[in-house]
């Protein structure tokens, strides 16, 4: 069995005080252990909220190429197919 060990990169950034000031308001009030741990969090939410949009733009994308082939509306296509069973009847 191999395990794979992920590293630990660093991030360096500089924020303004207002910020900085939010971020320890919020330390305070115990949600969070650590500014590391604030800030890790931080990240992976940004990355889901990237991943989310670019899910969303890919499926729109998908979705304008299908009806581009298929014009027909679902609600269409349905009363199509049963008004062609009342004929059938």
């Amino acid at each position: 069995m191999c395990l794979k060990y992920m590293s630990d990169v660093i991030f360096k950034t500089t924020v303004d005080d207002l910020l900085a000031r939010r971020v320890k308001d919020i330390l305070r009030q115990g949600s969070f252990r650590d500014e590391e741990a604030f800030l890790r969090e931080a990240i992976k939410e940004m990355v889901r909220v990237y991943e989310l949009r670019e899910l969303d733009e890919r499926m729109e994308k998908f979705a304008r190429k299908i009806a581009a082939k298929h014009p027909m509306s679902l609600t269409d296509a349905v009363l199509a197919a049963r008004g062609e069973e009342d004929d059938e009847l």
